[in-house]
């Protein structure tokens, strides 16, 4: 058969219907191509053509992602890394504030303490790459000479300034800067020595910039001067300026009139990254440029992974730049990530690829396995399952651990479900809770409400004193009921509830502790001020007085420094008992601090009104009181101001108080004294006192003036002693009668003694270098200085910088300062004894004599006082004191020295005690420095100097 006949597709018409159309000539009919519907090779090609395609795309996918991952976790670990590097770098700047605090708050400051301190910071181990701490110190055009001289008397003897810029030459008026101190020592610390820091511009712009700002400054990349001969090693250095007085003045004139040095920290840069980087994987390059880079830059430190300048790193490789300040500067730090250190990051993209590829194979082949498909149905439908019931515990626990109260009300107001929390809450059982309707057992009838409206669809909050429900325990709760809605319609209600009891009660103790004393119970300084502000409204309104008692305990430090403070305590809480009990119920006495108290008293008629008050708490605190086994009578002094004959305002009413009181201690304590007018002036004119004191300190207004002390027998100088005087710009010349007490009341007296110390032993230098002095000069020294513990630092400080010995001053210290606490003081002068001073016992005989402490300090001379001398010549009482005081210094082998001698006939009658020297206006008054150095200019020539 042919081909057309057996066509299933062609069909079998008849001969006669073909031939009736006349489509073909009879006869064989042409053959013609037949469509064949799509075989299984043509689908499975086009279900990999799609797994493919599909495999391709997220080949990129995953490769976008993985990059946009390490870009995340890279940026993580650089960000870490840079934190650590700023945290780094703040380090040195606190190290080198931390010299700077040193250097200021002790001036005096030597080479052995500096080392100590530095000791301590353990730069190898916590610092790296610190070098060392130094400081600088600040030469004055001039002073180059003295600084030398000082450093060498300390054991540099090779000390000298370098390099020479010829500052001590005439006419240079260059200002140094030079290192003096650092540490830890070693042998290239000790080379960096007398470096002059202004020499190098690099320096000094950092330095000016300290000086200017007060802020810590770093310089530039620098080469250190201890690596410059072993080769080029980058390094910056941190300064931080130190002024004298203030440590910040306000201003930038101020800050360089008060500029006295900079403390510094150099830093290598190499050790402070490897140390920063050692602790870390390789997998992160770091590059360290001293500005933003441009092209061609050679950064300050680059990892070794990373490659040189010739050899370009890889431009996918990861990269970040950030800022980092160091000192007023910002550093720029590269950070590049190391795709070697990462072997894993490239094979994920091409194992997507490959596994689509193969998940399109294995699709091509489940079309013929479709039952494939059920069983993957049925495993994630587990795997659903599976996690659906985590997700449920889950929530469970969230529910039943929660530390907030949660109960479940159904729209019939009944409790379905609550955790622990909530039951502990309502103190009660959680299966007790369950089906209850809470309407009915909510204590609160607000809390009733408020459920209501959340069951109408309305949230509320609301706080209560009430038990949470009925029978439960009572506390504060805060409540807050939400309504749950699914499409418009109430599901639940949930009902929180937390107990704020505690954190109540800590509130209102807090608020008490704000307005009450913690040791009295009585109204403190806050809520005094309110009573008494209270009750000027009230006396303005009615048209009345207030009056303000200022109660100060006498002597009450006695009680605290010899029986301790939890004695004192005791002390305080029976006299406030005792001043509540007799007070009216409008006035108000409260507590300021310590041992000052302080009663507002309404409603006052008359002075006589006040006054009765005063009298009754005089005698209130009168009988004794027993603490502890102890009876003691606390006697007060009290100070009267009134509304509105004195002031008008709280704060003015308790200074007028405050002035009366301090009047009632001055007239013999146990009294109370109103305010009057000649108070307030002389307490103005304390204070203005003060003021001017302060300035005249900071202004260079004192003076020294120096009086001779001579030798009874030849009448040759043998010494002078240095006295403090003040010329003020518009009163004139001030003694020191006047404004030496007001100097000990204030703490002044410790800078005022400071600068008498250092003046006198810069002048002392002066005349030994002029007229060779060879005698001491005498220095007082106020008991607040030699009980601050800083006497012999400073006044070695003062010694060395003026290149002194020791021999050439004398220290004198009265009796009284020394008996408070005997070995305090032996230890304070055998310090300055080591030292070489001289030691003299001022106003000998006063009071305070005692061998039993004279023997134990290592005195030189005692000096009778002048009360003694005057009676020599009044005829007021015989010589005997002075006798035994001369026979005494004798015996210990002590010279005497009788100061106030005015007349021939006191001068006569110590030549007959054998008194070996003396100084009062017999021979010469206090003179100032001209007239001193004329009468050794005299002496130096051998001319007679007249006794």
């Amino acid at each position: 058969m042919d081909g057309p006949a057996a066509d299933p597709a062609a069909g079998s018409a008849p001969a006669s219907q073909s031939g009736l159309h006349g489509d073909h000539p009879p006869g064989p009919r042409p053959s013609r191509r037949h469509f064949r519907p799509p075989t299984t090779l043509v689908l499975t090609v086009l279900v990999l053509a799609v797994g493919a395609g599909l495999s391709v795309l997220a080949w990129d996918q995953s490769r976008r992602w993985l990059h946009a991952e390490e870009v995340h976790r890279f940026s993580d670990r650089a960000e870490e890394l840079h934190s650590r590097l700023a945290e780094r770098v703040r380090l040195y700047e606190q190290v080198t504030r931390a010299a700077a605090s040193l250097v200021m708050a002790f001036p005096a400051l030597g080479w052995r303490d500096w080392s100590r301190f530095v000791e301590a910071l353990d730069a190898p181990g916590r610092h790296p790459g610190m070098t060392a701490v130094a400081y600088a110190r600040a030469v004055p055009p001039g002073g180059s000479g003295d600084l030398v001289a000082s450093m060498r008397a300390v054991g540099l003897s090779d000390f000298r300034i370098w390099p020479d810029r010829g500052g001590d030459r005439a006419g240079d008026g260059a200002e140094r800067l030079v290192n003096v101190f650092a540490a830890p020592v070693n042998e290239a610390n000790v080379r960096a020595l007398g470096f002059d820091m202004m020499s190098d511009k690099v320096r000094r712009a950092a330095i000016e910039q300290a000086r200017d700002s007060g802020e810590p400054s770093a310089t530039p990349a620098v080469t250190l001067k201890i690596d410059e001969a072993a080769g080029v090693k980058s390094a910056f250095i941190v300064y931080q300026a130190t002024y004298r007085g203030d440590p910040q003045p306000p201003s930038v004139e101020a800050r360089r009139a008060a500029f006295t040095g900079v403390a510094l920290t150099p830093v290598r840069i190499g050790p402070l990254m490897g140390r920063l980087l050692e602790d870390r994987r390789p997998d992160i390059g770091i590059e360290l440029y001293d500005a933003p880079p441009t092209a061609g830059d050679f950064p300050l430190y680059r990892s070794p992974q990373l490659p040189t300048a010739r050899q370009p790193a890889s431009s996918a490789a990861i990269a970040i730049t950030r800022e980092l300040p160091v000192g007023g500067r910002a550093w720029t730090v590269r950070y590049v990530d190391l795709p070697a250190a990462s072997p894993a990051a490239g094979w994920m993209p091409p194992a997507v690829l490959a596994g689509g590829l193969v998940l399109s194979l294995a699709l091509a082949a489940m079309l013929r396995v479709m039952m494939a498909t059920h069983t993957r149905a049925l495993a994630m439908a587990q795997q659903m399952t599976a996690s659906l019931r985590l997700q449920e515990a889950e929530r469970s626990r969230l529910f039943t651990q929660a530390p907030l109260g949660i109960a479940l009300i159904g729209v019939d107001g009944t409790v379905t479900d609550c955790n622990p929390a909530f039951a502990a809450a309502a103190g009660m059982e959680r299966g007790d809770l369950l089906g209850v309707d809470a309407r009915l057992r909510l204590a609160d009838q607000a809390a009733v409400f408020a459920l209501d409206a959340a069951l109408q669809g309305e949230s509320g909050r609301l706080e209560t004193d009430q038990p949470l429900l009925i029978g439960g325990r009572r506390s504060h709760f805060s409540l807050h009921f939400q309504p749950v809605t699914v499409g418009g319609d109430l599901k639940f209600v949930l009902a929180f509830a937390e107990d704020t009891g505690e954190k109540r009660r800590a509130e209102q103790h807090i608020q008490y502790l704000a307005h009450f004393d913690a040791l009295t119970g009585l109204p403190n300084r806050v809520l005094l001020f309110d009573r008494l502000a209270q009750a000027l409204r009230e006396a303005r309104r009615d048209g009345g007085r207030v009056a303000v008692l200022f109660i100060d305990l006498d002597r009450f430090k006695v009680i605290n420094d010899s029986l301790g403070h939890s004695f004192g305590d005791e002390v305080l809480r029976s006299v406030a008992q005792r001043l509540q009990a007799g007070l009216r119920d409008c006035d108000t006495v409260g507590r300021l601090g310590g041992d000052e108290f302080l009663i507002v008293a309404r409603r006052m008629a008359v002075p006589d009104d006040v006054a009765r008050i005063a009298g009754k708490v005089v005698a209130h605190l009168a009988s004794p009181f027993a603490v502890g086994g102890r009876n003691f009578v606390v006697t007060p002094s009290i100070g009267i101001s009134l509304y509105p004959d004195d002031a008008e305002d709280p704060e003015g009413l308790i200074r007028c108080a405050d002035i009366a009181m301090y009047h009632a201690k001055e007239h013999g304590r146990n009294s109370f004294r109103f305010v009057t007018r000649e108070m307030g002036a002389r307490s103005r004119e304390r204070l203005d006192l003060e003021g001017n004191l302060r300035r005249a300190i900071q202004e260079g207004q004192l003076f020294l003036v120096y009086q001779p002390q001579v030798d009874t027998l030849s009448g040759r100088i043998v010494g002078f002693e240095a006295l403090v005087r003040w010329r003020h710009p518009e009163e004139g010349l001030i003694m020191p009668g006047r404004f030496l007490p007001v100097a000990e009341e204030s703490g002044l007296v410790l800078a005022m003694g400071d600068w008498v110390l250092g003046e006198a032993c810069a002048q002392i230098r002066r005349w030994k270098s002029r007229f060779s002095l060879s005698v001491p000069v005498a220095v007082n020294v106020s008991g607040a200085q030699f009980r601050d513990g800083q006497l012999p630092l400073k006044v070695a400080h003062a010694l060395d910088i003026n290149g002194l010995s020791g021999p050439e001053l004398e220290i004198e210290v009265t009796e009284g300062t020394l008996i408070g606490d005997v070995e305090a003081a032996a230890a304070t002068l055998t310090a300055l004894k080591r030292r070489g001073v001289l030691i003299a016992l001022d106003d000998f005989g006063t009071g305070y004599s005692s061998l039993s402490y004279l023997h134990r300090l290592p005195i030189d001379k005692l000096k009778i006082d002048r009360s003694f001398i005057h009676d020599l010549s009044t005829g007021a009482s015989d010589s005997s004191v002075p006798r035994a005081i001369v026979g005494l210094g004798r015996s210990l082998g002590l010279s005497v020295i009788a100061e106030g001698v005015e007349t021939q006939e006191q001068l006569r009658l110590l030549r007959d005690l054998s008194c070996e020297s003396y100084q009062g206006f017999l021979f010469s008054r206090p003179v100032p420095v001209e007239e001193v150095e004329q009468l050794l200019g005299r002496r130096e020539a051998g001319e007679p100097v007249p006794a």
